[in-house]
């Protein structure tokens, strides 16, 4: 049996398979058999694992043996995160770590080897050992706010960025204004608090060499250079098309560098492309259509690759599927496509570049046509060598 996969196709390993069949009573599965089927999903180009609820970003270690993958039990307050620890090449659930918040963004030092989870609604950061999978606290962000009808909220973290250097996180919260927040990962507390001159902080990218955070967002200036020690933003990127800061007809809402040929790539939610901006000048070099709710980025120095997701569906067209696309950020013409339904969501890369990691999340209303009740989430594997 061969596990090597199409696009299209499901693949699942022998224990999530026993629980879609039913869970029915059956002999064990031999163990020589059980370990011809590892070797086969380890050594298979693309492979893709369905056993997961809730998932989110994905995160790989430094010896790119272990995946890391947020998931949630459901939206409810009172739940928990949990974080799976993945075989790299199988796919297969070597770990959960629970920590106590819903967990969506993950940052991984690989320096210190620790983990960074963004507890996104109770606006918060848990600490992990990337390790032991011990809970080491909580780092608590953002501070309740009251809108004008004197209502509380909290505000959301989202991305969650590791500087390995100086041993910094950044995270950013997508308010009406955006906010950055700068932690300091020795001491685990806050030392800047950035309130952003634009509205829906969400992706960044971090250039080591330079010293220097990218945030991108809404509003007239969709991109910002920020200083890390001054805590200060810099300088800003503008498509020039949004005049007003109550109206932004782009919404940038995740970010890539390629740190060598000091250039940025911008996913727009609004327009299914991604902007490529100079970071000397600020002028946009190029605007790459993808498919239809684009989402995620990563910019692949090895080989000179831009991968985007898009999820395949919008306002618009609220029944889609969505895919994995490849650019060559050498004259920016997409090179292939990879459908992956329903909707792909969040992208990692090996240290090496080798080895591309995806989350795929099942549909979430009822309308969709593939909608499942309690359908199986994923993460796939593609092998770039």
């Amino acid at each position: 049996m061969s596990f090597a996969l199409k696009p299209r196709f499901y693949l699942v390993s022998l224990t999530a398979l026993f629980f879609l069949l039913g869970g029915c009573q059956t002999a064990p599965v031999p163990p020589d058999v059980a370990s011809d089927a590892a070797a086969s999903m380890a050594v298979a180009p693309m492979l893709r694992q369905d056993a997961f609820r809730g998932v989110y970003e994905v995160a790989v270690s430094a010896d790119a043996k272990s995946v890391f993958v947020a998931t949630i039990n459901g939206f409810e307050k009172e739940n928990a995160g949990f974080i799976k620890r993945l075989d790299a090449r199988t796919l297969q659930p070597l770990q959960t770590i629970q920590v106590p918040h819903r967990s969506f963004a993950l940052g991984l030092n690989r320096v210190t080897n620790t983990l960074y989870v963004g507890n996104t609604m109770e606006g918060s950061l848990s600490v992990v050992d990337a390790g032991s999978g011990v809970d080491k606290g909580v780092i608590q962000l953002a501070v309740p706010v009251k809108d004008e009808k004197g209502e509380a909220s909290m505000p959301h973290t989202r991305k969650v960025i590791v500087d390995e250097k100086h041993n910094r996180v950044f995270v950013t919260s997508p308010g009406q204004p955006g906010l950055i927040w700068i932690v300091d990962g020795a001491t685990n507390t806050l030392t800047h608090s950035i309130t952003s001159d634009g509205i829906w902080t969400a992706g960044a990218a971090y250039d080591a060499q330079a010293n220097r955070l990218y945030v991108s967002q809404g509003g007239v200036n969709e991109i910002l250079a920020i200083d890390p020690d001054a805590g200060q933003v810099v300088k800003r990127y503008s498509t020039g098309d949004t005049m007003s800061g109550k109206d932004s007809r782009h919404f940038f809402i995740n970010l890539a560098i390629d740190v060598k040929g000091q250039r940025l790539f911008a996913t727009d939610a609004s327009s299914s492309q991604i902007y490529v901006f100079d970071v000397a000048s600020g002028k946009i070099l190029a605007t790459i259509v993808i498919g239809t709710g684009a989402l995620d980025v990563a910019y692949n120095a090895r080989r000179n690759e831009i991968i985007a997701t898009n999820r395949g569906v919008s306002p618009a067209h609220p029944s889609g599927s969505g895919a994995v696309t490849f650019i060559d950020a050498a004259n920016y013409e997409v090179t292939r496509t990879v459908p992956l339904p329903m909707h792909p969501n969040s992208l990692a890369l090996t240290p090496h570049g080798d080895t591309l990691y995806v989350t795929v999340k099942a549909p979430h209303g009822e309308k969709h046509p593939a909608w499942r009740k309690d359908g199986l989430e994923s993460v796939v594997r593609m092998d770039l060598r």
